[in-house]
């Protein structure tokens, strides 16, 4: 956090009284910055919320940048930013970097998120199950035709790997395997959304928000856990009240439990205004006993 002052200074002779000299020093309030970066996931909602900030509170500029979750945890390690957005928790190896380099990582849940899965407009597959998914995400299935759709080559969709949408997946759907080496890395949600509706084989997973910000150009597959349980589509009801699987919550972190500006913006985020700003932009709330926990912890 970053706090800058602006100084004017005016000389006025007045000759009439002997050229005494009066200097008039004009101090506008700090200007306080806020470095927030990380998850491609967050990257709006932490603009909507950072835009609402400051409308409120004139002093104080939020510079809010994405690159994923991977890549915000190693700024804030670095001492670079004051919050790291993520869509996945901290790893042990990542803790311990952390430790290593004096920074004490706090973690704030501040949304809940489910993961769609799209294909393009033109498929007919409905509905697919954890194993499917798994299937083709790891390779072991590679045809639209061993999943109930017209033969064509599966072509697939996913993040980068500094991407915690890509680890919670990777753990989640796949449990662990190795993604197929011939997935298609996007830096961005919005990339693999563009690249599904342009791709009539294509298969991506992404933010609920993204995918809902388009749902008119491509299909949002409905899932299953199992391949006799029933398969629902990532509402916000559903993702609320556990019945889609692929569901998880969005974290902050900060270098300790934060000071100032910081500590405010962050109660700003877990205010109702904040949760509202979630619910706006397609996320879901926190459940109000996590919330309350969250606040309780922030004293």
């Amino acid at each position: 956090m970053r706090t800058n002052s602006m100084i004017l200074v005016s000389i006025g002779i007045l000759a009439i009284l002997g050229a005494a000299g009066y200097i008039w020093i004009f101090q506008q309030p700090n200007t306080v910055q806020i470095q927030q970066k990380g998850s491609d996931t967050l990257l709006v909602l932490a603009q909507n919320w950072a835009e609402a900030y400051m409308s409120k509170n004139k002093n104080v500029e939020i510079v809010v940048s994405g690159g994923g979750s991977g890549t915000g945890i190693s700024a804030l390690i670095n001492k670079q930013i004051d919050i790291a957005d993520a869509s996945r928790q901290m790893k042990e190896k990542e803790k311990d970097a952390a430790a290593q380099a004096g920074v004490n990582p706090i973690e704030w849940k501040v949304a809940l998120d489910g993961i769609s899965i799209i294909v393009n407009k033109e498929n007919d597959v409905n509905e697919l199950s954890y194993e499917q998914l798994r299937g083709i995400y790891n390779g072991s299935i590679v045809n639209w035709s061993e999943v109930g759709s017209p033969d064509a080559t599966i072509v697939t969709y996913g993040r980068q790997s500094t991407s915690g949408t890509y680890v919670y997946f990777n753990e989640e759907v796949l449990k662990e395997d190795d993604y197929r080496a011939d997935m298609n890395q996007m830096a961005g949600n919005a990339d693999i959304v563009e690249a599904v509706i342009n791709d009539p084989s294509g298969i991506g997973y992404v933010g609920v928000a993204y995918a809902e910000a388009r749902k008119n150009e491509l299909k949002i597959v409905s899932v299953k856990l199992k391949a006799t349980s029933t398969a629902f589509q990532p509402t916000v009801e559903n993702i609320a009240d556990g019945k889609y699987p692929i569901s998880r919550y969005l974290y902050v972190y900060t270098d300790g439990i934060p000071k100032g500006a910081v500590r405010d913006y962050l109660k700003f985020i877990l205010s109702t205004e904040g949760q509202s700003i979630v619910e706006s932009v397609g996320y879901i709330p926190l459940p109000s006993s996590i919330l309350t926990e969250q606040i309780n912890k922030l004293g």
